[in-house]
């Protein structure tokens, strides 16, 4: 697995460096302290599992990075590790495309097993992001007890694969039952869901 981190501080370099280590015995480590070194880098090695990426670069604010980065390597998933906590900066950057939104403060614990949920294919969702008001559901909320399971698993940050192995159902089946709770909850995507949630009381365990 090749992991690269992008941020300007090199002390967050060795901390993100342990915190991936412990996460993913066997990653390969980079790091960059701009973005466009970061791209570069991710060109030149061909293959990049991770990009756990600050928002805080020089010349970029708010989401942007995480933008030019997104449109420049699609294919690529990246993670934020930001110093911002602002739970509308979270939410922003989760329906960019973010694979997860790790604040710096996290516990090296915490931080560890968002990592690991990442890179299995989940998303880490912070629990700021569970505060924000969300707008009322377009569609009735009447989910199936098979649908409110997928939405906790959801909630959670559990990838489709995740859910099918926790519910004994085929990924397939996770799948159309997602699709089936988005509709009812009047959403289109894992963040507008999660928010959803959030506002018929359903929080991480």
């Amino acid at each position: 697995m090749e992991v690269l981190i992008v941020d300007d501080h090199s002390f967050i370099h060795e901390t993100l460096s342990a915190v991936v280590k412990r996460a993913v015995p066997h990653a390969t480590v980079h790091s960059e302290i701009d973005l466009a070194g970061a791209i570069e880098r991710a060109q030149q090695l061909g293959r990049v599992d991770l990009v756990l990426l600050d928002l805080g670069l020089p010349g970029f604010t708010g989401i942007e990075a995480l933008k030019v980065f997104r449109r420049t390597l699609p294919e690529i998933r990246v993670a934020i590790v930001s110093a911002f906590e602002e739970a509308d900066r979270m939410r922003e950057a989760l329906a960019a495309g973010a694979a997860g939104y790790i604040p710096k403060t996290t516990p090296p614990g915490v931080m560890v097993a968002a990592v690991r949920l990442i890179n299995e294919g989940g998303t880490y969702v912070p629990s700021q992001v569970m505060a924000l008001p969300s707008p009322a559901p377009s569609g009735p909320a009447d989910l199936t007890q098979r649908q409110m399971d997928v939405l906790r698993l959801l909630v959670k940050g559990l990838a489709n694969r995740q859910i099918a192995h926790r519910l004994d159902i085929s990924e397939n089946t996770a799948k159309q039952h997602a699709h089936a709770l988005f509709g009812k909850l009047g959403v289109s995507s894992r963040t507008e869901a999660i928010a959803a949630a959030g506002r018929l009381g359903i929080k991480p365990d």
